[in-house]
């Protein structure tokens, strides 16, 4: 089933069967006008198409410009809407049901210390497959990409001798970031060596598979679930993680917070002084840490 044919029986759905008042449609269909634009942009044109992964990648990029409660309506939105195509359409298969909605006090983000990811990085071996996923979280960190800008990453947005690249980021809002210097010669490595092999379609993604197709979302957050299981890490470590520890080292070593949020291409600047919690939360850590060591009573 096309997705405009099912927004148009939610449509008729709210005004006829729920009866809703015009102004709660409003906002129903605001929200999945917003969802459905979210999947036209990664040409999913059918509702067979969407999957729990879809919906998920959505709301991570919801959530950084909203507030929970903004994010919980969303969800609202998104089980009605599934919902209803579920039963008007027994064969197609409410993907929604495993999405939960968020807590009203924000956690904060999972990510890795510096160690951390000196370890991811290490853990590959000398052969393409390794190699070609350390480059993709190489990447990831390096430049503080959403995995669907990683996998939507053109050839021609990468500038390696200028050392930067440009990112189609929400919205269609364009943004260059500088690249490292590491970044910048896992990269040449992965184009030199592992895409000239692999890129037998001659696509003009810069992330393809030992197939030559572009590399999926679904296929970077297997490969990170598993590289965590590998390692022993905390398990809520996921590809949006690596982003996190980008920002959270970035402000570690006193960029400005205005070019973070530049960086990460957030249009509100309250959504990057998430990240300035983090550290206001271990510098309280280390100061409890150490007075108690202070105020230890002695024994008697």
């Amino acid at each position: 089933m096309e997705l405009k044919d099912a927004f148009e029986d939610y449509r008729l759905y709210l005004n006829v069967l729920q009866r809703k008042s015009k102004k709660t449609q409003q906002s129903y269909l605001h929200d999945i006008e917003v969802y459905l634009n979210f999947l036209g942009k990664r040409n999913i044109l059918l509702c067979e198409d969407i999957s729990v992964l879809d919906i998920e990648d959505f709301l991570d990029v919801y959530a950084e410009d909203h507030i929970a409660s903004s994010v919980n309506r969303m969800i609202a939105s998104i089980h009605s809407f599934h919902l209803q195509i579920s039963i008007a359409h027994p064969e197609i298969k409410d993907v929604s049901l495993l999405i939960h909605g968020m807590k009203s006090s924000k956690h904060l983000p999972v990510y890795l210390s510096v160690d951390e990811v000196k370890k991811v990085f290490s853990s590959f071996q000398d052969n393409q497959i390794d190699q070609y996923n350390k480059t993709i979280l190489v990447v990831l960190y390096s430049c503080g990409l959403r995995v669907s800008e990683l996998c939507e990453l053109k050839l021609n947005d990468v500038h390696l001798a200028e050392g930067i690249l440009k990112v189609k980021g929400k919205g269609d809002k364009e943004r260059v970031i500088p690249i490292s210097s590491y970044c910048i010669s896992q990269m040449k490595y992965y184009l030199d060596s592992i895409r000239s092999v692999w890129d037998v379609k001659n696509v003009s993604y810069f992330f393809v598979n030992r197939l030559g197709r572009r590399c999926t979302r679904q296929y970077v957050h297997l490969m990170i679930k598993n590289k965590v299981n590998e390692l022993n890490l905390n398990s809520k470590i996921s590809a949006h993680s690596f982003r996190h520890s980008f920002a959270t080292h970035l402000l570690d070593g006193n960029a400005d917070l205005r070019i973070v949020q530049e960086l990460l291409g957030h249009s509100n600047i309250q959504t990057t002084q998430i990240y300035t919690h983090i550290q206001d939360q271990r510098l309280t850590s280390v100061y409890d840490r150490c007075f108690q060591k202070i105020e230890k009573p002695k024994e008697e």
